[in-house]
């Protein structure tokens, strides 16, 4: 008997998995009205998983692993003041495909950031610490207003980032709720001139089937630190950013991200994670500079721990 119960949990295992394996394989992606497929709504990120790999950790985890490894991290953040902590709970890691990722980095191996020397030496501190008080070119560009998790490569972090998708026959537009908003990508091949920088780039795509492909280039070198958790991302004028989104399911959005960057990086590197689809649809303006008093506060206060220690 405890043998027929075994095959028969088994074999409800099988088909189980063998009927969440058709319906990926089966979904159709609905089409815009110019036959394109359809990203258009909000989506959204919100995990604690990490750009680079803690060490010793495996690029997937078990459930078990997942629940210890989120805990881990939110208990590391217990001084955190964002309402989204109080409103959603914390933040769980990074599900693709129904993978618990330990990274958002797949390649090199090892998830973590093939840096060269320069990189090394320029990369040598957490993101959200800054190099100085010594004025405001030293501080991290989420806390000057002038950057976005939504410039390429695309990031996420430990509060609820989202991400609006508008298409058109010739443009799909991503309007962010952040500091940077809109952002443009030229799927009739237009090209800016090579004169013309900026921290975003500019992006061409193109459809390779189901799968929005997006070369970026023309990126600025006046601000090569993009925000991750833990220490910075590097992206110079010399970079590559070749991005995949693809729809593999009604509430998931695939996203992978190449870059290719021989200023900073040994090697090409590779990242991965999904969006989540965002039901309420809204979209809030995101006035950074308004009321922002963080700036002179922390370059005030600097000079105040000068003034002391002179004394």
């Amino acid at each position: 008997m405890k043998s027929l119960n075994f095959t028969l949990a088994i074999a409800v295992c099988l088909v189980s998995s063998l009927v969440l394996a058709q319906t990926a394989d089966t979904y159709v992606v609905p089409r815009t009205i110019h036959d394109q497929p359809d990203f258009q709504g909000v989506w959204s990120t919100r995990f604690n998983t990490m750009l680079e790999r803690p060490e010793g950790l495996p690029l997937i985890l078990s459930a078990e692993q997942a629940a210890g490894f989120a805990q881990a991290v939110a208990l590391g953040g217990d001084d955190n003041t964002d309402p989204d902590i109080d409103i959603l709970g914390p933040p769980v890691l990074a599900v693709v495909n129904g993978e618990y990722r330990s990274s958002v980095i797949v390649y090199p191996e090892n998830g973590v950031l093939p840096y060269n020397e320069l990189g090394t030496q320029m990369s040598s501190h957490i993101y959200f610490e800054g190099v100085g008080y010594d004025g405001p070119e030293q501080r991290p560009g989420v806390e000057r207003c002038t950057e976005a998790w939504g410039s390429p490569p695309m990031r996420a972090f430990m509060y609820q980032l989202f991400h609006g998708f508008v298409q058109t026959a010739d443009t799909v537009a991503i309007i962010s709720e952040e500091a940077v908003m809109l952002r443009v990508i030229h799927m009739d091949g237009h090209m800016r001139p090579d004169a013309i920088r900026s921290l975003e780039g500019h992006s061409v795509g193109h459809w390779e089937g189901d799968t929005l492909v997006v070369e970026t280039t023309h990126y600025s070198d006046v601000n090569p630190e993009r925000a991750t958790i833990g220490r910075p991302m590097l992206i110079s004028s010399e970079a590559r950013v070749t991005e995949r989104f693809t729809r593999t399911s009604e509430t998931e959005l695939n996203y992978q991200f190449t870059v290719n960057d021989p200023k900073y990086y040994t090697e090409s590197w590779r990242g991965e994670f999904s969006f989540i689809r965002e039901n309420s649809g809204h979209i809030y303006e995101y006035t950074c500079h308004e009321g922002n008093y963080s700036m002179v506060g922390a370059l005030r206060g600097a000079r105040v721990q000068e003034a002391r220690a002179e004394q």
